[in-house]
């Protein structure tokens, strides 16, 4: 980013032109969070290449009555300040009656975790998922360790990741299919995997276990089984656990790269 906005910078230093056109509102001036779109705009706005429209903030950052290179440099200096985000923890979770999913949108609001929802490419109807007919999709799969449903579409930037809070529902005691395919398609040998599940009475160790035994991955950590109406206190506690284990575990690996 630094490099894209020094070379916003140093390709329109040789612009003289004051534009005028722009309203100058103090207010907004001193409330507004600019982007690199907003410096792509101005720039363009100087050199003539589009009209005040696209200017839907006010570009007036010196508050001298008048839009021109100067508000450009200031505006770059306001983007460099910020800091990058570098978000190293996401939740992936397939979710078919929205059980899993309720808890894994409580993790997202307590890690700010990115998000991801492992879809199967083509989606589970309720006729796929009734457990009491032994010829459904759901249970021919689970009754088949080599079935790997499809899924829609990939994790964006996997590999920026560093902790994976991975949620799923218990069938018939043990994780579902897609989510060995999730967990085929991408390396997760240097990854601190976090299980979590839902069911309304089976436990999480079969499934725990088959994950383990399944790829390579760097740390797994121990996860838990909740039920569909687990409070959000309850999940805030083992998170609050989990998040302690991974600061604990990126020290103990920052030291050994160390040494």
């Amino acid at each position: 980013m630094k490099k894209l906005a020094s070379f916003l910078i140093s390709g329109i230093m040789s612009a003289s032109a004051v534009v005028t056109s722009v309203p100058f509102n103090a207010t907004m001036a001193e409330s507004a969070e600019y982007t690199l779109q907003d410096a792509i705009n101005l720039q363009d706005f100087i050199l003539s290449r589009v009209t005040g429209k696209e200017l839907n903030k006010s570009f007036d950052l010196n508050g001298d009555g008048r839009v021109d290179i100067f508000d450009l440099c200031l505006m770059r200096r306001e983007i460099l300040k910020k800091p990058e985000k570098n978000n190293d923890t996401l939740v992936a979770y397939f979710s078919c009656t929205g059980n899993t999913e309720t808890i894994a949108e409580y993790i997202i609001d307590m890690t700010q975790a990115d998000s991801y929802i492992i879809e199967a490419e083509t989606p589970y109807t309720d006729e796929d998922l009734t457990y009491t007919n032994s010829s459904c999709r759901a249970n021919k799969e689970q009754n088949d360790k080599s079935a790997r449903p499809e899924i829609a579409k990939p994790v964006e930037s996997f590999d920026n990741y560093e902790v994976i809070y991975l949620g799923y529902p218990i069938w018939w005691g043990e994780e579902p299919r897609i989510i060995d395919t999730f967990l085929e398609s991408y390396d997760f040998s240097d990854k601190i995997v976090i299980p979590f599940c839902t069911s309304g009475s089976s436990g999480n160790s079969t499934s725990e276990r088959n994950i383990s035994n399944l790829v390579p991955i760097g740390n797994q950590l121990e996860g838990k089984r909740f039920s569909a109406s687990a409070s959000k206190e309850t999940v805030k506690t083992w998170v609050d656990e989990k998040q302690s284990e991974i600061s604990d575990l990126k020290k103990t690996v920052k030291i050994h790269n160390i040494r």
